[in-house]
């Protein structure tokens, strides 16, 4: 159901007093700035009535919540007597409904109640806590409506002293996990290592270039056995694999990889043996992909030569 809000702004100023009302609403609200006098004598006698009241500092945090029979009479007392307040939220009757005495008392103690559940102002300069006046069903009930109008416009004019701040976390931004190595350029070209081509280790073996890579990768979690499965991850990047990127350098969803013939896989892409998985210190067991030729597999070499590993080509 659409709502028609009114809003009279004295001195054609968005960021002075003004006055808010709606169709068919029993509630009208003045916010009043505190150095505004014209705004008080001009409505001096709309002013005239009991009201429920909020005493603000937004830039402060601060508010005081009150009800008077008059308000033109108690707002002069505040001027001289509270420092605080830069303006003032004044709920009033409608012309054709003036608020009593029970209810203006009834709706200083909803509205004190609930702005310190939310805790969103300091409500300190009110030393006393409202007390809830004897009022029958009807009268309560007529109330309860009118304070929610008087939420509603609090809110509308951007007044979230009934309201609960939302709380912004701070979340640090996560470092991202370092290599432990970075390769270093090999004398070998793509040429050189092009076909059937195999590589020794250390002096040792005659490997292929995917049995020369799952070589290495063992070679370092044998040697630095402490290193994290990130670690290894940030190490063996998966961007290492050039072409062959679309899938992980290290896959810890072993289970998945087993089952490469039922997603439709043409071939397995891990070495799965289970002498060929490994585990990182934090507990993840993870394969090596198999995915290697004379292009990608150059870095992996670089990673070995950094570490002072030997390699060549056997012969």
């Amino acid at each position: 159901m659409a709502t028609t809000i009114y809003t009279y702004l004295h001195h054609d100023d968005l960021k002075g007093s003004r006055i808010v009302r709606m169709d068919d609403c029993m509630c009208m609200l003045y916010n009043i700035k505190r150095n505004d006098a014209t705004f008080l004598r001009d409505f001096n006698e709309d002013l005239q009535k009991p009201a429920l009241y909020i005493l603000l500092n937004k830039e402060a945090r601060k508010a005081y919540i009150g009800e008077t029979d008059d308000f033109s009479k108690r707002i002069i007392q505040h001027l001289a007597k509270k420092e605080f307040w830069d303006e003032v939220l004044v709920f009033l009757g409608s012309n054709e409904d003036t608020l009593s005495k029970t209810e203006v008392q009834y709706l200083e103690y909803l509205a004190y109640n609930k702005a310190l559940d939310v805790k969103t102002y300091n409500l300190s300069e009110n030393t006393q806590s409202p007390k809830l006046p004897h009022m029958n069903v009807m009268l309560k009930g007529k109330t309860d409506k009118f304070f929610n109008y008087v939420l509603f416009l609090a809110q509308f004019i951007g007044c979230d002293v009934f309201e609960k701040r939302q709380k912004i976390v701070y979340k640090a931004p996560e470092l991202e996990t370092k290599a432990k190595v970075m390769p270093v350029p090999i004398k070998f070209t793509s040429e050189d290592l092009k076909g059937n081509t195999k590589l020794s280790f250390n002096g040792e073996g005659k490997y292929s270039k995917r049995d020369m890579v799952l070589r290495i990768v063992k070679e370092f979690v044998r040697q630095f056995p402490e290193t994290t499965y990130e670690e290894l991850k940030a190490t063996f990047k998966r961007d290492y694999l050039g072409r062959f990127a679309q899938y992980e350098f290290l896959q810890e969803d072993i289970e998945t990889a087993r089952k490469w013939k039922e997603l439709g896989e043409d071939h397995i892409h891990y070495f799965l043996d289970e002498k060929d998985i490994l585990i990182s210190s934090d507990g993840v067991q993870f394969a090596v992909c198999v995915e290697w030729d004379k292009n990608n597999i150059i870095n992996v070499l670089g990673i070995a030569k950094a570490l002072g590993w030997t390699f060549d080509i056997a012969r």
